[in-house]
């Protein structure tokens, strides 16, 4: 009986990881010295750990049998053989709770064999279960939760969450029903729906997020009653339940605007899909599963494995062997003590998934089904909820090991019944033809066309594009789905295929945070298979839209190749720019792509240097002698055969040739040189001036900051820590020249005290960014480093950065990938410090300046503000300048938009927060009425 043909074993994945140990002498040695005890618990555990694993059910249950018998012989004897296996049951079931099924089928055949492990395994799990509710009623400190806040989200991600525990402990015990006493499980389980209702109850206009998931954890798990009884009177018992649920009252907003994952940016373009909340769907896909007769037929031997006509012969056997009792003992199951309304209702989680379901309505992401059959069970079943949970369980749970969750993923079929999934690495065109074979009558009953591959993705890309914030690190899900192709790369590689289509053709609509995280899971992901992907697939986007900058797909395209630059080299990443001619085999250069590998921070590099240079000088005759050193250096560079990024650098103050040149080398010299006192860097300061005011053209202070802020960038420029090196040696040296205030050393010289105006200041710290700019054009990412590393040394204010990059003269923070990555660390780090005030005026100038930019584009593109601003699908010319001009117009608008979403989703909502009226002043200053209407819906959406 093999219930999954040609599906490969957990040995077979291990294997694929690396060639066995060599044998050792004197490891073997020392293996043979291992205390028998345990040496047995090891193997015991191993064993348990490993259940359900086994693709031919036949054999599966022939192991839980033998495991069994060095369980229920020593159980009761060893200590820590008993504990090891209580605590490795308990890991299991809340990390890898597709297995629940498998190790109750251990517990049953030990029942029989012995009962005491059985009852000790109730009496453990339910004085677990105690011990997650008794955690509910500890008020926390004054304070408490602020320490919280302020957590790494690394300290709290590992725990999924106190309710979401007590669901998968629901669910094990609920496959123990048949060795329960009187059906108690089911009364836990109305415990838990009444404590759901009740809760909601008490506060009936406002959403209860807590009551929320206790509910929808109660419903999830019901099916579980009847996986291994299904008996008239549990299924009488389950139906009360179900009937139970209809007291729960769903509470939402009306929107959800925040939480979408896709924009019709006002109206302009159609959705993919209307999205769902999971409280939603829960009761009518249970109450589906529950069948107008309400005999749960659609749930028997379609789920759930069946082990019965495996198993029941065991246990007979057993029981008819056992010398205390021939008949099943059951066990007590009380109550248990729940906490009351009030204490859930100020209960503060921590673990990931509670705090999720407290804060935000949970929003479905859906990836496939975009074909004429399904290839994942439509998410508004109970299947397609099902499988969801399970993994969203696995990836959460099991965060610590992203090996083992992907294995877990990759083989999430085994559990299951074998008629509910396609064989594994099924291709689209083989389902099309078992879907046609399904139409036409020949499949009877109907083969089905799921696919654990694409069940697997989806799910970890619904963690990834979890809004309003991933449980993990985004990090993690990227390189799971790397182990989930690595360990089955011929079926896996499709299906991603499919979602980078996916999320390619609906760049358009998807949320403007997304695109940042589709950007980074598609860098992660080509970057680890030798940059390999089809290019030639986006060649007519490029060219349709090349006259464009912020147009989704062209900006998309742009960063994904500038961000595997960053991680490679030109050279490497323009030799992946290739296809296959289908004519004639041969290997084609894409030679479209090759205009993206120039990742300069400005479009037109030679020209924004020459034109800096020249008005740092401000002689027109400069620009002969700049034109002939930048020809020189490209001869230079070009004649190499291969070019570092420091070799790029553009630097030549001290040319003989240059004005100022003198002071110049001056400047050299004392940079490259070890720490000097602030005495000589004052005389050096006052040299530069000076020297510069005998050239009345040339703004001196401009040129001062400018000589010294590129000599220390440039001196570092061999790596990002030796530019850090530097500036942090002479940090209050910077802090002078930027107007910042000097926190001095002992017996530190003092500067002279310059008595600078806030405007000079504000330009100090305005040339301090055009200076690294400047040195660093051609590597965006240097710039950004650089200039955090200025902000965390207190030179550089991170208010005038923000503002830079919102300047709509190059809108930086929309075009270029480092800038935005950057100023989203600026904004966290400002986040996480512990100081509101300042991190509260970041923000409203941040807002600030997004709604001017918004406003300034709305009055260039319409005349009359109470109509949306439609955007220009379809254009005749893409040639024509002008016209296109305006398209990019309409985008930067929604981008912006997008973007001011984006920010108000992680700083706005869920958070304390003491300016939530200035943000409202902020958005009603708006002056697009469609645009100032939708965003005002956000404020619907803050938790207060």
């Amino acid at each position: 009986m093999d219930s999954h043909p040609g599906k490969r074993t957990r040995d077979e994945f291990e294997a694929d990881q690396g060639p066995p140990q060599h044998f050792d002498e004197d490891s073997e040695s020392k293996r043979q010295h291992i205390d028998p005890a345990q040496e047995l618990i090891n193997n015991v555990c191993k064993d348990i750990r490993r259940l359900g694993e086994n693709p031919n059910i036949i054999n599966q249950i022939e192991d839980v049998s033998y495991i069994s018998n060095p369980i229920v012989a020593e159980f009761e004897k060893i200590d820590k053989l008993r504990n090891s296996i209580l605590s490795t049951v308990y890991a299991l079931i809340i990390e890898q709770p597709q297995k629940i099924n498998a190790l109750s089928n251990l517990v049953l055949i030990c029942n029989a064999k012995n009962f005491v492990v059985a009852k000790y395994v109730v009496e453990y799990l339910h004085a677990k279960a105690q011990a997650l509710l008794d955690t509910i009623r500890v008020v926390p400190e004054e304070g408490a939760e602020k320490k919280t806040e302020k957590k790494s989200k690394s300290a709290l991600e590992e725990d999924a969450g106190t309710f979401n525990n007590l669901k998968s402990i629901l669910k094990f015990l609920a496959t123990l029903a048949p060795i329960i006493e009187s059906y108690s499980i089911v009364n836990l389980y109305k415990q838990f729906l009444t404590l759901a209702i009740e809760l909601q109850d008490s506060t009936p206009e406002i959403r209860n997020g807590i009551a929320q998931e206790i509910f929808y954890n109660v419903l999830i798990a019901i099916p579980y009653l009847l996986s291994n009884d299904n008996s008239e009177e549990l299924i009488d018992r389950v139906n009360e339940l179900v009937e139970l649920a209809k007291d729960f009252k769903v509470v939402e907003i009306s929107s959800n605007v925040l939480l979408q994952p896709f924009d019709s940016k006002l109206e302009n373009y159609k959705l993919p899909y209307e999205p769902v909340k999971m409280i939603d769907l829960i009761y009518k896909a249970i109450s589906d599963l529950q069948g107008e007769d309400k005999k749960w037929e659609n749930l028997q031997n379609k789920l759930f494995l069946n082990f019965s006509e495996l198993v029941q012969p065991i246990i007979k056997e057993a029981l008819e062997n056992n010398p205390i009792s021939n008949e099943v003992i059951k066990h007590q199951l009380p109550q248990l003590s729940l906490p009351s309304v009030e204490q859930v209702q100020s209960y503060k989680p921590t673990g990931s998934i509670d705090k999720l379901w407290k804060e935000n309505s949970r929003v479905l992401f859906q990836v496939y089904n975009a074909t004429e059959f399904e290839t994942v069970p439509k998410i508004d079943t109970y299947f397609g909820l099902f499988f969801k949970d399970l993994s969203f369980d696995i990836l959460t749970n099991l965060s610590f090991n992203k090996n083992e969750a992907s294995i877990q993923l990759s083989i999430l079929d085994l559990f299951f019944s074998k008629d509910l999934f396609a064989p594994p690495g099924s291709s689209i065109d083989q389902l099309s033809m078992i879907h046609e074979d399904n139409k036409s009558g020949e499949n009877l009953p109907p083969l089905s066309t799921w696919k654990i591959e694409d069940i697997a993705v989806e799910s970890i890309l619904t963690m990834i594009f979890q809004l309003p914030v991933t449980l993990h690190r985004e990090i993690y899900y990227y390189t799971v789905l790397i182990a989930c192709c690595k360990e089955s790369p011929d079926s896996i590689a499709p299906v991603f295929g499919r979602a980078i289509r996916y999320f390619y053709n609906n760049l358009e609509t998807l949320d403007y945070e997304l695109k940042m995280r589709f950007l980074d899971w598609m860098t992660t992901q080509i970057s680890n298979f030798d940059f390999s992907w089809k290019w030639d697939e986006w060649v007519n986007d490029s060219k349709k839209f090349k006259n464009l900058k912020f147009h989704p797909k062209k900006n998309f395209i742009k960063n994904l190749i500038a961000k595997e630059v960053r991680l490679s080299n030109k050279k490497r990443i323009g030799e992946s720019f290739v296809t296959v001619d289908p004519e004639t085999s041969d290997i084609v250069s894409l030679e479209e792509f090759n205009q993206y590998l120039n990742i300069s921070l400005f479009d037109d590099e030679e020209k924004y240097i020459l034109d800096y240079d020249t008005s740092l000088f401000q002689k027109e005759e400069v620009r002969e002698v700049l034109q002939k050193l930048y020809n020189e250096k490209k001869d230079q560079l070009a004649a190499k055969p291969a070019v570092f990024a420091q070799e790029e650098i553009f630097y030549n103050f001290s040319h003989p040739e240059l004005p100022l040149n003198a002071v110049s080398s001056k400047v050299y010299d004392f940079v490259v040189a070890h720490w000097k006192p602030n005495n000589e860097f004052n005389d050096l300061c006052k040299e530069i001036v000076k020297a510069a005011e005998e050239f009345p053209e040339i703004n001196a202070q401009r040129f001062l900051v400018n000589i010294i802020f590129q000599t220390y960038a440039y001196i570092g420029s061999r790596s990002i820590y030796s530019v850090v090196s530097i500036l942090s040696r002479d940090v209050n040296k910077l802090k002078y020249l930027s107007g910042s205030t000097i926190e001095y050393g002992h017996e530190e010289p003092k500067f002279e005290e310059a008595e600078l105006t806030p405007e000079e200041i504000n330009d100090r710290q305005n040339w301090i960014i055009e200076s690294i700019f400047r040195v660093w054009v051609h590597q965006p990412q240097e710039v950004f480093l650089i200039l955090e590393y200025l902000i965390e040394f207190d030179v550089l204010k991170p208010d005038v950065l923000v503002k830079k990059t919102l300047d709509l003269e190059h809108n930086l923070i929309l075009g270029n990938v480092s800038c935005m990555e950057s100023i989203n660390r600026v904004l966290n780090n400002s986040f996480v410090a512990e100081d509101p005030e300042s991190f509260k005026k970041l923000v409203l100038i941040l807002f600030t300046s997004i709604t001017n930019n918004l406003n300034v584009l709305s009055k260039s593109l319409q005349s009359d503000s109470s109509e949306i601003i439609k955007i220009s699908q379809e254009f005749e010319d893409p040639e024509d300048m002008e016209a296109m001009k305006k398209v990019d117009q309409e985008w930067l608008f929604f981008e912006y938009k997008g973007l001011l979403k984006s920010y108000f989703r992680r700083y706005v909502k869920n958070h304390d927060i003491d300016y939530l009226d200035e943000i409202k002043q902020l958005l009603e200053s708006i002056e697009n009425v469609p645009a100032k209407e939708d965003t005002l819906k956000w404020l619907d959406e803050v938790s207060k």
